[in-house]
Protein backbone atom coordinates (compact mmCIF):
# COMPACT_ATOMS: atom_id res chain seq x y z
CA UNK A 1 0.00 0.00 0.00
CA UNK A 2 1.68 3.22 -0.96
CA UNK A 3 1.05 5.80 1.95
CA UNK A 4 2.79 9.09 0.37
CA UNK A 5 2.85 10.61 -3.35
CA UNK A 6 5.87 10.86 -5.02
CA UNK A 7 7.67 14.41 -5.46
CA UNK A 8 6.57 13.92 -8.80
CA UNK A 9 3.09 13.45 -8.42
CA UNK A 10 2.88 16.31 -5.69
CA UNK A 11 4.98 19.08 -7.61
CA UNK A 12 1.88 17.86 -10.86
CA UNK A 13 -0.95 18.42 -8.62
CA UNK A 14 -0.04 21.57 -7.01
CA UNK A 15 1.13 23.13 -10.52
CA UNK A 16 -2.51 21.82 -11.84
CA UNK A 17 -4.55 24.02 -9.29
CA UNK A 18 -1.67 27.37 -8.65
CA UNK A 19 -2.31 27.48 -12.45
CA UNK A 20 -5.91 27.13 -11.96
CA UNK A 21 -6.05 29.91 -9.43
CA UNK A 22 -4.11 31.80 -11.79
CA UNK A 23 -6.14 32.04 -14.34
CA UNK A 24 -9.37 31.92 -12.43
CA UNK A 25 -9.28 32.66 -8.85
CA UNK A 26 -11.68 31.90 -6.39
CA UNK A 27 -13.96 29.99 -8.70
CA UNK A 28 -15.45 26.71 -9.20
CA UNK A 29 -13.37 26.31 -12.31
CA UNK A 30 -10.46 26.36 -10.08
CA UNK A 31 -10.98 23.31 -7.89
CA UNK A 32 -11.97 21.44 -11.47
CA UNK A 33 -15.96 21.16 -11.31
CA UNK A 34 -18.03 21.56 -14.22
CA UNK A 35 -20.53 24.13 -12.83
CA UNK A 36 -21.39 25.36 -9.14
CA UNK A 37 -24.36 23.03 -9.79
CA UNK A 38 -22.56 19.95 -9.99
CA UNK A 39 -20.41 21.43 -6.62
CA UNK A 40 -23.54 21.27 -4.50
CA UNK A 41 -24.83 18.10 -5.60
CA UNK A 42 -21.21 16.73 -4.61
CA UNK A 43 -21.22 18.64 -1.10
CA UNK A 44 -25.08 16.87 -1.03
CA UNK A 45 -24.02 13.62 -1.71
CA UNK A 46 -20.60 13.72 0.15
CA UNK A 47 -23.41 14.36 3.50
CA UNK A 48 -25.92 12.45 2.70
CA UNK A 49 -27.50 10.85 5.34
CA UNK A 50 -24.74 12.43 7.63
CA UNK A 51 -25.67 14.66 10.99
CA UNK A 52 -23.35 17.31 10.47
CA UNK A 53 -24.44 19.62 13.40
CA UNK A 54 -22.10 20.09 16.40
CA UNK A 55 -19.72 17.77 14.86
CA UNK A 56 -15.49 17.71 14.20
CA UNK A 57 -15.19 17.38 10.55
CA UNK A 58 -12.04 17.00 8.83
CA UNK A 59 -12.11 18.30 4.41
CA UNK A 60 -9.26 16.38 3.46
CA UNK A 61 -8.67 18.91 -0.36
CA UNK A 62 -10.34 21.26 0.98
CA UNK A 63 -9.20 23.85 -1.88
CA UNK A 64 -11.00 27.49 -1.50
CA UNK A 65 -12.90 25.79 1.32
CA UNK A 66 -16.41 26.13 -0.11
CA UNK A 67 -17.78 23.77 1.97
CA UNK A 68 -17.73 25.76 4.96
CA UNK A 69 -20.54 27.42 3.56
CA UNK A 70 -22.19 24.09 2.45
CA UNK A 71 -22.04 22.88 6.48
CA UNK A 72 -22.72 25.87 8.31
CA UNK A 73 -26.00 26.90 5.96
CA UNK A 74 -26.79 23.05 7.52
CA UNK A 75 -25.98 23.33 10.81
CA UNK A 76 -26.60 27.51 11.63
CA UNK A 77 -22.66 27.42 12.63
CA UNK A 78 -22.69 24.59 14.82
CA UNK A 79 -19.60 22.97 13.50
CA UNK A 80 -15.87 22.26 14.06
CA UNK A 81 -14.25 22.05 10.86
CA UNK A 82 -10.34 21.70 9.81
CA UNK A 83 -9.85 21.95 5.71
CA UNK A 84 -6.46 20.92 4.78
CA UNK A 85 -4.92 20.76 1.12
CA UNK A 86 -1.79 20.50 -0.78
CA UNK A 87 -2.27 23.82 -2.86
CA UNK A 88 -1.25 27.36 -0.91
CA UNK A 89 -2.80 29.80 -3.11
CA UNK A 90 -5.81 27.97 -1.93
CA UNK A 91 -5.65 27.96 1.30
CA UNK A 92 -4.76 31.88 1.24
CA UNK A 93 -7.73 32.40 -0.66
CA UNK A 94 -9.83 30.22 1.77
CA UNK A 95 -8.35 32.06 5.06
CA UNK A 96 -9.60 35.20 3.89
CA UNK A 97 -12.88 34.18 2.66
CA UNK A 98 -13.86 31.97 6.52
CA UNK A 99 -12.83 33.43 9.21
CA UNK A 100 -15.05 31.93 11.67
CA UNK A 101 -13.20 30.81 15.05
CA UNK A 102 -14.56 27.12 14.45
CA UNK A 103 -13.23 27.41 11.10
CA UNK A 104 -9.47 26.12 10.44
CA UNK A 105 -7.21 25.91 7.45
CA UNK A 106 -4.01 24.25 6.95
CA UNK A 107 -1.10 23.88 3.69
CA UNK A 108 -0.03 20.00 4.29
CA UNK A 109 -0.14 16.49 2.57
CA UNK A 110 -3.20 14.38 3.95
CA UNK A 111 -0.66 11.52 4.13
CA UNK A 112 1.49 13.30 6.25
CA UNK A 113 -1.05 15.05 8.19
CA UNK A 114 -0.56 14.18 12.12
CA UNK A 115 -2.33 16.85 13.88
CA UNK A 116 -3.50 14.63 17.37
CA UNK A 117 -7.49 15.25 17.15
CA UNK A 118 -9.98 12.62 16.69
CA UNK A 119 -12.73 13.89 13.94
CA UNK A 120 -15.86 12.80 14.12
CA UNK A 121 -16.48 13.19 10.18
CA UNK A 122 -13.61 13.03 6.99
CA UNK A 123 -14.78 14.39 3.74
CA UNK A 124 -12.82 14.26 0.91
CA UNK A 125 -14.29 15.39 -2.39
CA UNK A 126 -12.44 14.73 -5.76
CA UNK A 127 -8.72 14.54 -3.93
CA UNK A 128 -8.26 11.19 -5.11
CA UNK A 129 -9.56 11.55 -8.84
CA UNK A 130 -6.12 13.04 -10.31
CA UNK A 131 -3.62 10.02 -12.04
CA UNK A 132 -0.70 8.80 -10.20
CA UNK A 133 1.89 6.30 -10.20
CA UNK A 134 -0.83 3.96 -7.86
CA UNK A 135 -3.97 5.35 -7.27
CA UNK A 136 -5.77 2.32 -5.77
CA UNK A 137 -2.65 1.83 -3.51
CA UNK A 138 -2.49 5.28 -2.76
CA UNK A 139 -6.41 5.51 -2.09
CA UNK A 140 -6.80 2.67 0.24
CA UNK A 141 -4.01 4.33 2.63
CA UNK A 142 -6.02 7.61 2.99
CA UNK A 143 -8.86 6.14 3.46
CA UNK A 144 -7.39 3.87 5.93
CA UNK A 145 -5.80 6.78 7.85
CA UNK A 146 -9.58 9.15 7.72
CA UNK A 147 -10.83 6.08 8.89
CA UNK A 148 -8.52 6.01 11.75
CA UNK A 149 -8.83 9.88 12.36
CA UNK A 150 -12.78 9.83 12.74
CA UNK A 151 -15.53 8.01 15.29
CA UNK A 152 -17.85 8.08 12.72
CA UNK A 153 -17.67 8.32 9.32
CA UNK A 154 -15.43 9.12 6.11
CA UNK A 155 -17.71 9.79 3.13
CA UNK A 156 -15.00 10.09 -0.21
CA UNK A 157 -16.26 10.60 -3.93
CA UNK A 158 -14.61 8.95 -6.67
CA UNK A 159 -14.62 9.34 -11.06
CA UNK A 160 -16.48 6.24 -12.13
CA UNK A 161 -15.23 3.82 -14.27
CA UNK A 162 -18.66 3.78 -15.43
CA UNK A 163 -17.86 6.30 -18.49
CA UNK A 164 -17.98 6.64 -21.70
CA UNK A 165 -15.03 8.95 -21.38
CA UNK A 166 -11.73 9.48 -19.85
CA UNK A 167 -9.21 12.12 -19.64
CA UNK A 168 -5.78 11.25 -19.46
CA UNK A 169 -4.53 13.15 -16.44
CA UNK A 170 -7.79 11.39 -14.73
CA UNK A 171 -8.19 8.18 -12.82
CA UNK A 172 -11.39 6.56 -12.81
CA UNK A 173 -11.83 4.31 -9.49
CA UNK A 174 -13.64 0.49 -10.08
CA UNK A 175 -16.93 1.15 -7.78
CA UNK A 176 -16.61 -2.34 -7.10
CA UNK A 177 -12.93 -3.06 -5.64
CA UNK A 178 -13.93 0.31 -3.93
CA UNK A 179 -16.49 -0.87 -2.01
CA UNK A 180 -14.30 -4.67 -1.64
CA UNK A 181 -11.99 -2.63 0.16
CA UNK A 182 -14.51 -0.26 2.54
CA UNK A 183 -15.56 -3.56 3.73
CA UNK A 184 -12.91 -4.55 5.04
CA UNK A 185 -12.22 -1.88 7.32
CA UNK A 186 -16.09 -1.86 8.14
CA UNK A 187 -19.78 -4.04 8.49
CA UNK A 188 -21.45 -0.08 7.21
CA UNK A 189 -20.91 0.88 4.08
CA UNK A 190 -23.14 2.93 1.39
CA UNK A 191 -22.27 3.34 -2.04
CA UNK A 192 -24.26 5.83 -3.89
CA UNK A 193 -24.16 6.06 -7.73
CA UNK A 194 -27.60 7.25 -8.08
CA UNK A 195 -27.06 11.04 -9.01
CA UNK A 196 -26.13 12.40 -12.68
CA UNK A 197 -22.61 12.74 -12.41
CA UNK A 198 -19.97 10.48 -13.70
CA UNK A 199 -19.12 9.67 -9.97
CA UNK A 200 -19.57 7.42 -7.33
CA UNK A 201 -19.94 8.59 -3.03
CA UNK A 202 -18.64 5.94 -0.38
CA UNK A 203 -19.65 6.38 2.84
CA UNK A 204 -17.46 4.36 5.35
CA UNK A 205 -19.57 4.23 8.99
CA UNK A 206 -17.99 2.91 12.17
CA UNK A 207 -21.31 1.92 13.32
CA UNK A 208 -24.62 1.79 11.94
CA UNK A 209 -26.12 5.31 12.18
CA UNK A 210 -29.53 6.09 12.35
CA UNK A 211 -30.57 8.51 8.58
CA UNK A 212 -31.37 12.03 9.63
Amino acid sequence: MVEYLTNKDLSNIVKLYEDRYSKHGDNYKTVGWGSKTDQILRFDMLCRGLNLEGRRILDVGCGLGDLVAFIDNKTNGNFSYTGIDLTSSLIESAKKKFKQPNVHFACCDVSTFTENKNFDIALLSGALNFKIDDNIGYSQSIISKLFKLTKETVSVNFLSSYVDYQEDKNFHHSPEEVFHYAKSLSKWVNLYHDYPLWEFTMQIHHNSIKRR
